[in-house]
């Protein structure tokens, strides 16, 4: 009953924001076969070849981003993407309520009552069989087992090397997991709450103070969206609430970690548009320059191989 009355007030709490689109024509309809990703970028070219190569074997249709004023080359990059639909906004990301107004938009302007991706340009999502069943194939098995919203864990990957040592920089086709090739396989924790499933762990649960501090493991990055709404709250509890409960059938490889993590979190810093003042991103920069992230392997690091190797880890169910 508390989950069904969070959900009711969240339908009240709706404020729409406006996207303007960068490229003459970007406002395209979807088809009824199209499969649309949102994301969000801001200074991300680094991630961009290997982040629409990985989506597009998936099955991706279409690229729906808000680019929040990037300057290293991404807004120019996605330009040339005939599948990727641009848009830019008069607001940063902080004010979009941390990008939950700008997914909601997008939503509004292509279309409710489908099924949406919506992941960040770091994360990476893989479930069984995905080297060769595509998304199609996975929708209509959650489909068939009454899976509305599919959750899937933040995998945090990382160089079995020195941090210094990991370059990437997406100037090849490696693709990140090559580089930052490795995680941790057990020590994680998964709790349920009345809004959704939430998950800690993973190397910055042993390497960072302040558990409470980090970000949130668990996300839903492939659900239907019913309601233009779906977002409200956070990508880590969409709307409505009763559909966050489902079995595990996927997970998001997460990149964090590289050569040029320091400088990266030091801009998110300056930044100060994430969550209560880049708090986590402090947390981590005092790690980083404690010398506590120059090598974050241990007696639970193992190298990734596939999503095979995940699934028999028990990171998440095969649905076929």
């Amino acid at each position: 009953m508390v989950t069904r009355w969070r959900n009711f007030n969240v339908k009240k709490r709706h404020d729409p924001v406006q996207l303007l689109p960068l490229r003459k024509g970007d406002i395209r309809p979807l088809g009824p076969n199209d499969i649309p990703l949102i994301f969000l970028t801001h200074n991300s070219i680094q991630f961009l070849p290997s982040f629409l190569a990985h989506y597009r074997k998936l099955g991706i249709t279409r690229f729906l981003c808000v680019d929040d004023q990037s300057t290293d080359g991404t807004r120019e990059k996605l330009l040339d993407e005939n599948d990727v639909d641009l848009f830019g906004s008069s607001i940063r990301y902080r004010q979009a309520n941390g990008g939950n107004l700008w997914r909601e938009a997008l939503v509004r302007i292509h279309g409710s009552r489908r099924w949406y991706m919506n992941v960040d340009c770091d994360e990476y999502f893989i479930y069984d069989e995905c080297e060769t069943r595509k998304l199609p194939e996975l929708i209509a098995g959650l489909q068939a087992k009454g899976v509305l919203h599919c959750p899937a864990p933040m995998i945090d990957c990382y160089p079995s090397a020195s941090l210094k040592s990991a370059v990437f920089d997406g100037s090849s086709d490696v693709m990140p997991w090559e580089i930052a090739n490795t995680f941790d396989r057990q020590g994680y924790r998964l709790f349920r709450s009345n809004s959704a499933m939430s998950m800690m762990g993973g190397p910055r649960d042993r390497l960072l103070d302040d558990p409470e501090n980090y970000d949130e493991l668990m996300k839903y990055p492939l659900l239907y969206v019913e309601y233009d709404i779906a977002f409200t709250i956070s990508i880590h509890k969409p709307w409505p609430f009763h559909r966050n409960f489902s079995p595990i059938y996927g997970s998001l490889l997460h990149f964090k970690f590289f050569s040029e993590t320091e400088d990266f979190v030091k801009k998110a810093i300056e930044g100060g548009q994430y969550f209560k003042g880049s708090r986590a991103y402090k947390t981590m920069l005092e790690a980083i320059t404690a010398g506590r992230l120059d090598n974050l392997t241990s007696d639970v690091s193992v190298k990734f191989e596939n999503a095979k190797q995940l699934s028999d880890l028990g990171f998440f169910k095969s649905v076929f």
